[in-house]
């Protein structure tokens, strides 16, 4: 039976959010870039954004006609509507300034990396982690290994858009979060993969998610993950950013929007996170889940030019149908080197299981490629 209310969204990549949506019963609308084959087969109608086509947007959304809700993924967060389901703007420009985080963390009593703007970075110490003061993804992040390395990104032209961290070795992992603003919950712990050297050439690129994470410090995340959506008064699904260090975890970023997580925590909670999302807005939580079982993701990125040509849309639409692969190219799609492929998935009863499960299934695409 489907739900009253019909929701846009309206994302570089909207395939994650279009499908939880879906499967919670909304008439779902969308506008892409990419307008990949699962998406469109989640939504009653989408439409594609073309390069420069973002002064259309509300042109575009009127095709939907009368619509409820809307959703801004990152980039299109400045766009008024009539009912907005994302935090409030100012509350998303002061979370996602990393140069900023820093003192909210201080004065909170959370560990985090020490942060610097790149004409101070010198005084960190050496290796430093050089990342975009706003964005997410790691694809942009450098590591300046000494004071040579870091004077040659000082003299960049867009050197003031990044900040300087100290290099802090780890496991990455996030929390994922549901909050009204006055309470929040965290609907699971995630394993993060970053730089995979068998999905990417990009050393500090996001590369999915296994869900859930277990380790010792596992209280400390959901602590500083409710803490920190408290503080923000964030709204919605939210995501906290971690490394786990051998001596104990340290936030490294909030992000104020659904994360790439959504895919692994639906697949091993079974909570529905765009449902929860919209309801949290009302001020309802979701209940809690133990996890049913391990599930992982893959993001495959191109080491040369690909072009979805026949075999690989074949391959890729054969693993969509057995729910192992999503965010599946349209035939034809060329992808420049380091752009983003597609998506793999697993579940299994252990991590090594599911793990050992995408990888497979990855180094099969990625053969074809």
């Amino acid at each position: 039976m489907k739900n009253s209310s019909k929701v846009l969204v309206i994302a570089n990549s909207a395939r994650s959010i279009v499908c939880s949506a879906r499967k919670a019963g909304y008439t779902v609308f969308a506008i892409d870039r990419f307008g990949d084959v699962d998406m469109r087969k989640c939504v009653d109608k989408s439409l594609l954004l073309g390069p420069g086509e973002e002064t259309r947007i509300h042109k575009l959304a009127a095709a939907f006609g009368d619509v409820n809700d809307v959703i801004l993924g990152p980039g299109f967060e400045h766009l008024e509507f009539k009912k907005i389901f994302n935090n409030p703007r100012d509350v998303m420009e002061k979370v996602n300034d990393k140069s900023l985080l820093p003192a909210e963390l201080e004065s909170l009593g959370i560990p985090h990396p020490e942060t610097e703007s790149i004409d101070k970075a010198h005084c960190l110490g050496f290796p430093l982690m050089i990342k975009p003061k706003s964005g997410s993804g790691g694809i942009r992040n450098v590591v300046a290994k000494n004071e040579e390395e870091l004077a040659l990104f000082s003299d960049r032209s867009d050197a003031c858009e990044f900040i300087a961290q100290e290099f802090v070795e780890g496991i990455p992992c996030s929390a994922s979060v549901i909050s009204t603003g006055d309470d929040a919950v965290v609907v699971a712990l995630n394993e993060q993969l970053i730089g995979v050297p068998w999905l990417t050439r990009l050393p500090f690129a996001y590369c999915g998610n296994i869900t859930p994470f277990h380790s010792k410090f596992s209280s400390e995340m959901i602590d500083y993950a409710k803490r920190l959506a408290l503080e923000f008064g964030l709204v919605g699904s939210n995501g906290i950013d971690f490394i786990l260090t051998g001596k104990n975890v340290q936030v490294i970023e909030v992000n104020p929007r659904f994360q790439g997580s959504l895919d692994t925590v639906e697949l091993s909670t079974g909570i529905n996170i765009f449902d929860a999302h919209i309801k949290s807005f009302a001020g309802e939580l979701p209940q809690v889940r133990e996890p049913v079982c391990f599930a992982a993701k893959t993001i495959l990125y191109a080491d040369k030019k690909a072009v979805m040509n026949k075999k690989l849309s074949e391959a890729l639409i054969k693993y969509m149908n057995t729910g192992q692969a999503a965010d599946v190219p349209q035939a034809g799609l060329v992808v420049q080197p380091d752009g983003p492929v597609t998506t793999m998935l697993s579940t299994a009863k252990t991590r090594r299981l599911a793990l050992e499960k995408v990888k497979k299934s990855s180094c099969r695409i990625k053969g074809i490629t």
